[in-house]
């Protein structure tokens, strides 16, 4: 009797040429997530506001140089993408993702929103799996081949667009390749169809914003975005690309700027200054004193902030703070911290109890010991599908012991 696993190789084998890979572990039934698939519908709505709100207060401190939030944002500039980069930057390359993916938490905190983020071709992947071993499987996820092209469709303007997908730098390759063949009836895609050309593009789609600053056409397309020509699946700038961000709607000299909606749908985020950090309700806490305090009140991650792949990618510096190296993880963060690099601390919600029932699925991966992060996949207009992970280890990110399945 074939399993879960040997219909996503077979499935690949046929659309890709590849049925070998690193793949993890699967949930071989879809989890319903009863009224948890509603929260991740409704935080829609609020994460568009947060864009809104933090790319206007981004281009406002760029305009009257306000030293404190362009040293949050844009302190780390890899590959040329200093302040004056921004400053230059037009109108157009500001926009609000038109794809992106959020890492959560039960407890209806979003840790990370990933623009694009990774695994987009696995929505439809997992549910033909399922429904080969028989499950009933809601239709949307059937109609997202035509629904993502949709999407871009309505970004660009273009019935058929010619869209760039820059798979190199896709943490998932396998999973952005077969994106691309099960979207091919609706895009044209740069390296699959010979009619598209790189100067006749309308959009293009990169999991690292190095990956179009550095392209070799990069300037050609700044000028066809000024002209409306083609459209950037994330905007060209910082602030998509890195997790400084989340210190923002927190922050103790502009909280007031972003509504309370918008603080509901993220675990407290502050940074380290002065060998200390604000807390939340603004009191200076020394690096020193909360060392002390006992490891149950010392429930923080500790991240990375800045934009360098080579550390906020893959959860590779995502600490937990209650443990007996928390003072050793603090030194080195502060040093680095006093060199001019951004580090978060961030409220573990990570196992925290919402007020929502957990259904039976949930609350079954929960008995046996699993951290769980669950992923919502937007566009513009909708929420596309959801994806479930779990582990026994707080990084939960997709690795070989990791069970990845579907929300319903």
């Amino acid at each position: 009797m074939e399993d879960f696993t040997s219909f996503v190789k077979d499935e690949l084998s046929q659309k890709i040429g590849i049925g070998d890979w690193r793949f993890p572990q699967y949930f071989d039934k879809p989890i319903n997530l009863g009224l948890i698939k509603e929260s991740l519908i409704a935080q829609k709505e609020i994460i568009e506001l947060f864009f809104s709100k933090v790319k206007e207060l981004a281009q406002t401190a760029l305009i009257n140089r306000d030293d404190e939030i362009n040293r949050i944002l844009f302190s780390e500039a890899p590959s040329g993408m200093t302040i004056e980069y921004h400053q230059s930057l037009p109108k157009c390359c500001w926009n609000s993702p038109i794809i992106y993916r959020t890492d959560q938490s039960l407890s209806g905190k979003i840790y990370e929103i990933q623009a694009p983020g990774s695994g987009w071709g696995d929505l439809y992947l997992y549910a033909l799996c399922l429904k080969r071993l028989g499950y009933v499987i809601p239709p949307e996820y059937f109609e997202f081949p035509a629904l993502y092209a949709k999407n871009i469709s309505d970004a660009t303007g273009k019935e058929t667009p010619h869209v760039f997908h820059m798979v190199d730098a896709a943490s998932v390759p396998y999973s952005a390749r077969y994106l691309q063949a099960i979207t091919s009836n609706y895009i044209k895609y740069w390296g699959l169809n010979h009619e598209v050309k790189m100067d006749d593009l309308d959009c293009i789609i990169s999991h690292s914003v190095v990956s179009i600053t550095t392209s070799n056409y990069f300037k050609t397309y700044l000028q066809k975005a000024e002209n409306k020509k083609i459209v950037f699946s994330t905007s060209p700038n910082l602030i998509y690309d890195e997790k400084a961000i989340y210190i923002l709607p927190f922050h103790r000299k502009i909280k007031s700027f972003f509504p309370e909606e918008i603080r509901s749908i993220f675990p407290f985020t502050t940074f380290i200054e002065n060998n200390g950090f604000f807390d939340e309700n603004d009191n200076f806490i020394s690096l020193d004193s909360f060392i002390k305090r006992k490891p149950h009140d010392r429930k923080y991650y500790l991240k990375y902030g800045g934009p360098d792949t080579n550390r906020n990618w893959g959860s590779r510096t995502v600490f937990r703070l209650n443990g007996n190296d928390c003072e050793r993880l603090l030194m080195k963060a502060n040093a680095l911290a006093q060199k001019g690099e951004i580090w978060l601390i961030q409220e573990d919600v990570s196992q925290n109890i919402s007020d929502i029932f957990y259904p039976q699925d949930i609350a079954n991966i929960l008995r046996e010991g699993n951290h769980l992060k669950i992923s919502g996949y937007y566009g513009i207009h909708k929420l596309f599908g959801i994806k479930v992970m779990a582990r026994h280890h707080f990084k939960v990110h997709g690795q070989v012991d990791t069970l990845v399945g579907l929300g319903i």
